[in-house]
Order: structure tokens, then sequence, then C-alpha cells
């Protein structure tokens, strides 16, 4: 069903949910500031837009958790530290005592356990040795009328990140040759490592090592990859998916509609940029909805501003997370009623908390629209309520809301 057939106005109603966001995205960003996950502006934020759903929903919660947010972003400087190590440990035993060498083995797996642990699988090896905070997550419940059979969850995060000094300085082209040079270094440190515990030929094993020194800019360069005391505004990351989840709850209010057997809620996260950490706990807080009965779908929005660039992720997670295909489809035939082809991707670095969601067992899928190079407002003090395209954001919710419809009607396996 089409649900702009159902309900009058309905282009000018869009229109005015982009209004909308667009005004509590400004206050939030003006009021509060940046949002580092645990701190009292993220707290305010929640509870601003809590009281705002209560209007709209028939409960709504804050479930607070705990997490170490300094631990997540922190593998970069460790790895670079580490490495600088193996440089110079691989250096003395190719000129002095070949046994020195053998302190890069552990410092080269520490490095990989950090990059590995923490960014590629989003896991918390980092995370003992960083102070804890305590965070939250909103959870706004619009019931069934009825027996509820049906449950789709519509979610956004709270929290912003700290500033990808790169990326604002240098663009993405930067921020990608800092990251690139330092993986390359990596590659390289292993390889130094192996020929100089190794191998014969003492002119080899030096020119090995010696070949690290050119990756130590690179390695001195992830010191300033992110500014951890400067957090941005997060308008668009993501704030902007906070109110497409916000606005539909807010639609289906203004205009009476309650679905007889199906729930929608509303998932503001915590620490979705240190690791995924509220969508984690929901899931963790929350095992009946793996075991309920009730057939659940979970769809995140995630920086909607740029719509040449939308995209449903089908593997999250670096890729090596894969979404629900039937949540792909469900999402990808309500963007085709609403007029958008939105193509079918994978998230070529980084996460969403679809993922975590996926992990859990929840049928899922995450909804984009950014530039994925990645765009210079992403993790940058560019990314301000000034910076936002209201009219991305009600094509957001025009998508959200026909798939909450669609849902209803049929289900995943429809």
């Amino acid at each position: 069903m089409d649900f702009r057939s159902v309900v009058k106005n309905a282009s000018e109603q869009l229109k005015a949910c982009g209004e909308f966001a667009a005004e509590g995205i400004t206050h939030i960003c003006k009021e509060f500031g940046p949002r580092e996950c645990g701190s009292d502006a993220e707290c305010k934020a929640q509870n601003y837009m809590a009281e705002m759903l209560e209007k709209y929903a028939d409960s709504v919660t804050r479930e607070t958790f705990e997490a170490h947010p300094r631990a997540f972003m922190a593998f970069v400087p460790i790895a670079g530290s580490l490495l600088l190590g193996t440089t110079a440990a691989n250096i003395a035993g190719a000129f002095k005592n070949k046994k020195i060498a053998a302190l890069s083995i552990p410092m080269v797996g520490a490095a990989l356990a950090s990059v590995v642990g923490e960014f590629a699988l989003y896991r918390e090896p980092l995370d003992p040795l960083f102070p804890k905070q305590t965070s939250g997550n909103i959870i706004a419940v619009r019931k069934a009328s009825g027996e509820t059979k049906r449950r789709i969850i519509i979610s956004g995060h709270t929290d912003s990140a700290p500033e990808w000094v790169y990326t604002y300085k240098l663009g993405s082209k930067g921020v990608t040759a800092v990251a690139g040079s330092a993986v390359a270094g990596l590659a390289g440190g292993i390889a130094a490592t192996a020929a100089v515990l190794a191998g014969k030929n003492p002119c080899f094993k030096k020119k090995m090592a010696l070949g690290q020194l050119a990756f130590i800019p690179a390695f001195a360069a992830l010191y300033k990859f992110t500014d951890s005391s400067r957090f941005v505004d997060g308008a668009s990351d993501d704030l902007s998916g906070c109110y497409v989840a916000n606005s539909v709850l807010k639609f289906l209010a203004e205009n009476d509609i309650r679905f007889e057997n199906t729930e929608v809620v509303a998932l503001l996260a915590g620490g979705e940029e240190c690791g995924l950490r509220g969508t984690k706990a929901y899931f963790k807080a929350h095992p009946e909805l793996l075991n309920d009965g009730v057939e659940t779908v979970f769809a995140g929005f995630d920086t909607v501003r740029d719509e040449e660039y939308m995209m449903i992720y089908e593997r999250d997670m670096n890729g090596l997370v894969r979404n629900d295909p039937r949540a792909c489809r469900l999402l990808k035939d309500a963007a085709m009623k609403c007029g958008k082809d939105v193509p079918l991707g994978a998230i070529p670095l980084g996460s969403c908390d679809a993922a975590a969601a996926s992990q859990a067992g929840i049928p899922s899928v995450s909804f984009v629209a950014m530039d994925p190079a990645p765009a210079r407002y992403y993790h940058t003090r560019l990314d301000t309520a000034d910076n936002l395209v209201p009219e991305t954001i009600s094509k957001g919710v025009e998508i959200a809301l026909q798939t909450v419809f669609d849902f209803d009607e049929k289900g995943l396996n429809g």
C-alpha cells in the first residue's frame, strides 16, 4: 500500500518533516553541542528528543549502559606507537643483534590485534584500558491496536565523533593517503620482521629494516588522526537519522494511524561512534526480541544528507557482516515506490548500527545518504546544522514510512 494514498496532503507533511528535523537538530547543536558517548551533552540531547517523542509514542524510556568511549579510536595512535617500535627493533636487529628484532613480534601482534579487534570486528580489546562512562538509548514505542505480530525498529544514533583531522584539512584523498600508507607500513613491518629474523643475507636484512624508515611519517601521523579534544556537532551524522525515526512516529500520530498488528519503534542509540555500543547494549538487554514470536526488522538510518549518494548496505562492518536480504529488499522496494532506485552496496570501511543488530540475529538493513569518499563534512567541524539538507531528510522519512507500511502489509517474506 502506498501510504500517500491514505494520507491527505502527504507531500506537504513530508516537507514539514524536513523542516521539523532541521529545527530540532539546530536546537540540539546550539543548546547542547557535540555529544561524545556518555557525555552530559549526549544525555541532554536524548532527553530533549525523548520529551518530544512522548507526544507521539505510547511509551518512551531511556535505558543506560556502560561504555569506554575513548577506547575505540585509540587503536589508531596505539598502532602507530607499536609500529614505530617495530621499526626500531628491526633496525637494531639487522645492524646489531638479531635477537632484538624478536621484540617486534609482540609489537606487530598487538598492533594487529588492536586494529582488527576494535575496527575490523568492532570488539572491545582496548576497552578495559580506558575510563568507563554511562550512556543510554531512547526507546519510543507506538503499539499495535491489536495483537502484536510484527515489529519494526527505525533507528538513528545520538552521539557524535571526535574530529578526523586529515579529513578536515586534506579531504578524502588526504585521509585515504594517510590511512593507506599506515596499512602499507604495517604490512612492511611484518615483512621486515620476517626478513631480519629468518633471512641469512645481511645486506637484504638491512635493506628491509631501513625500508621501514619510509613509513615513519605515516606512523607518526596516526597520533593526530583524530582530535579527542574536539568532538563535532554531528548534525547529519547522525541527528538526521534520529529525526527520520522521530518523524515516522510523529507522522503516524498526527494522522491517527495505528496498525492493528504492527508495533513501530524509534530507537535513538548512544555510542555508535565508539563501536556500536548502544545498539549492542539494546539487543543484549532485550533477548526477548529474538524469541517472543513477533516478526522483527531493524532499519538503521545514518547520515541522511546527500540524495545522489543514497545506498542500502547489504554488507556492513567493513563488508564482513551480511545484512538480511529480505530487509534490504523491503527497503529497496519502498524506495522505488517513493521514486528512488537506491542501489545495494557494501560499506567500504566502518560500520553502522544495523551490523550490531544483524550480529544479534535480528533481520536488519542500513540506509545511508553520504558520499562514501568520505564527504568533507564526515567527522569534521563542517557537520553542522547549517550544512543540513532538509529535503533529503524528508525523502528519508518518506522511504522509512513506506517501509513501515509495506512491512505491516506483507512482512519480510511478502
